[in-house]
């Protein structure tokens, strides 16, 4: 695992995991919150990781793992989607069912944040998040994110329209301390 934080740790996005990455994907509660309709196969899901696995560099994945637990358990997974041109990125999140609501979200946000701001350089990190999911919005805001705008009726949740509520983070809003400095500095 490589940076941690008080409750959470980001490792690496790896191929065994797989089938626990597509069990999360599936949950209900991943799909309405991604606006999602349909499930994937486990099979498609499997090929995505060799897509994504190609070593690209316009993107930043990451395990979350609890760190509360011994073991530390694999509960979700971070990524940012890098466009190199404006040096700009967009984040996602996915917790397994049993692991929301405890803070990991919060800290692997601000630790993926903190890896793309001071790693990878990044000027803005942006999301989009439906309406009615009033505990990722605030999480997001814990870890950093502003609300920004707003995209009327543009996705659906619960099979109803909602609009998606958009925010950003940039490194001068960052807080500190920076688990990716404290790790620099310990060298």
């Amino acid at each position: 695992m490589w940076i941690r934080g008080e409750r959470a740790r980001l490792g690496p996005f790896t191929e065994d995991l797989v089938d626990q990455y597509w069990q999360w994907e599936q949950d209900p509660g991943t799909l309405v919150g991604y606006g999602r309709q349909t499930p994937d196969s486990l099979k498609n899901r499997r090929e995505g990781f060799q897509h994504q696995a190609r070593g690209t560099d316009d993107q930043l994945r990451f395990t979350v793992y609890d760190i509360t637990t011994t073991p530390a358990t694999p509960v979700g997974t971070t990524a940012v989607l890098i466009d190199h041109h404006v040096r700009t990125g967009e984040f996602v999140i996915q917790l397994g069912p049993d692991h929301r609501g405890k803070g990991l979200g919060t800290d692997a946000t601000r630790l993926t944040l903190d890896y793309a701001f001071h790693i990878t350089a990044l000027r803005c990190v942006y999301l989009s998040v439906l309406s009615p999911n009033k505990s990722a919005i605030a999480a997001y805001a814990r870890a950093g994110f502003r609300v920004v705008g707003e995209k009327r009726n543009s996705g659906y949740w619960l099979g109803q329209p909602a609009s998606e509520t958009l925010m950003d983070a940039v490194p001068e809003d960052f807080s500190g301390p920076s688990a990716v400095q404290q790790l620099v500095e310990g060298l």
